[in-house]
């Protein structure tokens, strides 16, 4: 039998010391702080591959689509027109059919007409430019209204007569140059046809250079076979530093 105390607290059976309890909520503490700071480590090791990746991948696309788009300079451009419009050590612009949109002639068109009649029906916008091309040359018009049937209104009337068949294109203007509108962030931006979107963001510095076929520098458009781009971005690593790329590509320019 078991004698109970005058405070009716059975002895022996004694609880935690103040100090027991303040050793093991220590101790609690830092194991809890441990895994805290192992997690916070793990998390920042992550989000760091994450934004590299990212960066990465962006670099990549946004290369490939310049070249890509460099690769078509001239096409749908008027005979004797140079292709490259800028050639500048941070912006290059030129003339190109980037979208493919093309047609010909489905019914022969004649001198003071204000529309022409092709094959293909989508891809025809409002006030994109086209070059119609016949036996006895180009000439440029711009598109008056959005076509879905292949009827295209033009803004002006045809000068000349195009016979059935005659090829009818597109042609946009495209620009790549570098944007410092934003300190913290400078973005190589692609234009097309005055619309303006950010390809590459966080850029650091870039440069393009054009060669002939020798591989000296250009100084005729005419002559350029290769463009040579420098491209280099950092970006927030998200712990305080900067996670750095270098790109440098030699861009085949087909079309010159």
């Amino acid at each position: 039998m078991r004698l109970a105390s005058d405070g009716g607290i059975v002895s022996g059976h004694a609880g935690f010391s103040l100090a027991e309890a303040m050793i093991a909520a220590t101790l609690g503490a830092l194991v809890l702080g441990g895994a805290l700071d192992m997690f916070v480590s793990h998390h920042q090791h992550y989000r760091g591959q994450q934004t590299k990746a990212e960066l990465q991948q962006e670099l990549r696309g946004g290369v490939h689509m310049l070249a890509r788009e460099l690769r078509l300079a001239g096409t749908g451009t008027l005979v004797g027109r140079p292709t490259m419009t800028v050639m500048a050590g941070e912006e290059v612009a030129f003339d190109a059919n980037v979208n493919d949109v093309r047609g010909v002639l489905v019914a022969a068109a004649v001198a003071g007409q204000g529309w022409v009649q092709v094959g293909s029906r989508s891809g025809w916008t409002k006030d994109k430019k086209i070059v119609v091309c016949g036996l006895e040359g180009c000439e440029e018009h711009v598109l008056a209204r959005d076509s879905s049937t292949g009827k295209l209104a033009l803004s002006g009337q045809l000068t000349r007569d195009f016979p059935l068949g005659s090829p009818v294109e597109i042609v946009n203007r495209v620009r790549y140059y570098l944007s410092r509108r934003d300190p913290r962030n400078a973005k190589l931006m692609r234009e097309v046809d005055a619309g303006a979107n950010p390809l590459v963001e966080y850029v650091d510095g870039i440069s393009f250079s054009y060669l002939a076929a020798d591989g000296r520098p250009a100084g005729r458009a005419d002559d350029i076979k290769l463009i040579r781009l420098h491209l280099e971005t950092s970006r927030p690593d998200g712990r305080g530093g900067r996670i750095h790329r270098t790109h440098r590509q030699e861009l085949g320019v087909r079309a010159l």
